[in-house]
């Protein structure tokens, strides 16, 4: 059966890795599985087997998004998928009606943020389709990105399920010296770090704040976006000068790499669907202190109430302090949330996730059958 996974752009996503992280698993699995992003933002998965990129760059004008169309339809002709399943509200809305045109039977998108986050357009266009039943499926990659769709139609509902985000397991074979080494980051002090696309909605911003309330902590940050110049100036002021260290993109294989070299993991971000960063720093070993948001909520609080990390109120620069403080000083609190968030990111393994799309693949052929 061939699959067919699209993406709006190629960088290093949560949504991104989701999609590459599908057809790798779908692959060993015996499925003919591709994924296709409509542009290059950033070379990440260029040279992946099984990945084609549409157009090289960031469509600047009209005539590259008729490009872009023109060569999705190409692909489709040519591929013929059996299933083409869409992450990100861009690739739902153009690749699902492409899909569509061309008789792709089974299609599934993929929502992987809470819907009052999407750009108004994309909102209406993904309302208008999944009320028309463009989607054969629609998935909510967590509890909170479900319950945001609530005010939707039923009929738009009728075909929404959760399937959670699953990730594969971080390699952690390498020590915290050996890390903060291959990282070229200090290797004597605490050290917050943080994974995520620089961007408002990850609030990087107030991480750099936080070393104003810890003179002895540093920073060091693995993503790259729109807000590096912005957050490479906020390191250069008096007090947290030399302190930040900005890693840029890096391979998700060496993500798990870079999580050994750090003491806590601090995730400020203002709202989400179901974050890869943090699971993954969940599976990692390491304690974590994030925003009280829904999404955030999913993850750290288990079912009897109990919380597996420490939850501050987004933008509580003060508040965030004393929590990093806190786990810094208590050696007995960090072992707990270390255990306790281990234990708790076992729930959100990759073999589950696919496990879940196979299964609505199978449905498909049956119900087509």
């Amino acid at each position: 059966m061939k699959v067919v996974n699209i993406v709006t752009q190629m960088e290093a996503g949560g949504a991104q890795q989701a999609a590459m992280n599908i057809t790798d698993v779908l692959r060993e699995r015996g499925y003919d599985a591709e994924i296709w992003f409509l542009y290059m933002k950033r070379p990440t998965y260029r040279g992946c087997q099984g990945v084609r990129v549409i157009l090289n760059h960031r469509p600047a004008w009209v005539m590259d998004y008729v490009r872009i169309l023109w060569g999705l339809f190409i692909l489709l002709i040519k591929q013929k998928p059996a299933v083409v399943v869409t992450h990100t509200y861009y690739a739902n809305v153009l690749g699902q009606l492409a899909a569509r045109l061309f008789r792709v039977r089974f299609r599934l998108a993929v929502q992987h943020n809470p819907a009052p986050t999407y750009p108004r357009l994309a909102r209406w266009l993904d309302l208008l389709m999944g009320n028309t039943f463009f989607y054969t499926t629609n998935i909510a990659v967590s509890g909170a990105a479900y319950h945001s769709f609530d005010d939707y139609p039923a009929r738009y509902r009728e075909r929404l399920k959760i399937i959670h985000n699953g990730i594969p397991a971080p390699d952690l074979t390498m020590s915290r010296e050996n890390a903060r080494c291959r990282f070229e980051l200090p290797l004597n002090g605490p050290l917050i770090v943080n994974v995520g696309r620089l961007a408002a909605q990850k609030n990087q911003q107030l991480l750099i704040k936080l070393l104003r309330h810890l003179p002895d902590v540093q920073l060091a940050i693995a993503g790259d976006g729109e807000l590096r110049g912005a957050l490479e100036g906020e390191a250069r002021i008096p007090g947290v000068a030399g302190r930040v260290f900005m890693l840029g993109e890096i391979s998700p294989r060496e993500i798990g790499c870079f999580l050994s070299a750090g003491d806590v993991f601090v995730f400020p971000s203002h709202y989400e669907a179901l974050p890869f960063a943090l699971v993954e720093a969940m599976a990692a070993g390491l304690p974590i202190i994030a925003s009280d948001i829904d999404a955030i909520r999913d993850l750290l609080v288990e079912n009897e109430g109990s919380q597996v990390g420490i939850l501050v109120q987004p933008g509580d620069e003060y508040g965030f302090a004393q929590a990093v403080k806190s786990v810094l000083e208590d050696d007995s609190l960090a072992s707990f949330l270390t255990d306790r968030s281990k234990a708790r990111a076992r729930l959100f393994s990759l073999a589950q996730m696919v496990d879940a799309y196979e299964q609505c693949f199978l449905e498909f052929a049956h119900e087509a059958g």
